[in-house]
This record gives structure tokens, sequence and C-alpha cells, in this order.
């Protein structure tokens, strides 16, 4: 029997660290999506992750193309490496989507928050 390891001042709801070694920490990714610039196509869009149990950190949508009634939409979320695997596959095969991007894993960046008041 392995002994587990109590954590004392956790802010976890168990104060037991039931992780093994080999499992895989959640991390946080930025994900732009290019979308056909349409009405529907954001719910759309999000719906896939409400209806997966997937949360949503951040949210942004910018039209990038005019004439080519293109958008984009920035999702930050969380997840281990097959979960947000799983969820571009998902984006690929909605219908409006014609590309996806998992910014974190293309390189170092800069993020930013801007709060207009």
């Amino acid at each position: 029997m392995s002994a587990l390891n109590i954590k004392k001042g956790s802010t976890s709801h168990s104060a037991y660290d039931l992780r093994t070694a080999n499992s895989v920490v959640e991390e946080s990714h930025t994900l732009a999506v290019i979308v056909e610039n349409e009405p529907g196509v954001l719910a759309r869009v999000i719906g896939l992750f409400s209806g997966r149990g997937y949360n949503i950190d951040s949210l942004t949508v910018a039209e990038v193309d005019h004439e080519g009634h293109l958008s984009r939409i920035t999702v930050v979320t969380r997840g281990t490496p097959p979960v947000i695997a799983q969820i571009k596959a998902q984006f690929e095969r909605l219908v409006p989507v014609h590309e996806v991007h998992d910014l974190t894993a293309e390189g170092p960046s800069v993020q930013r928050e801007l709060a207009l008041i």
C-alpha cells in the first residue's frame, strides 16, 4: 500500500495528492479559430464547449477579412494534451470553420487583457 501525501494548507477540495507520477497536468491553451462571419457561428463553436463540459477561460471575437466574411474566435481553455487535441479535432469538423491554430503550441507569445471603461 502506498502512502498518500497530505498537503498542508492546500486550496484544493482534497487534502490528499491523488495524482500518480504518470498523470498529465492540465495546461492553458490559446486556440485561434478562423470561421465564416455569419449569424449563429459563434453559438455553434461555443456550443461545442458546453456540450462536452469544457470550460472557457477567455473568449474574443473579431472580424479579420471583411470582403471574405471571415472572423477569428480566440478561445483560452485548460486541458490535458488529449483533451486539447480533441477540442481542435471537433473544431475542424464544424462546417463554418476554416482553420484552427493552437497558439500555445506554436511557440512563445505575449498575452494581454484589455478593459474598456
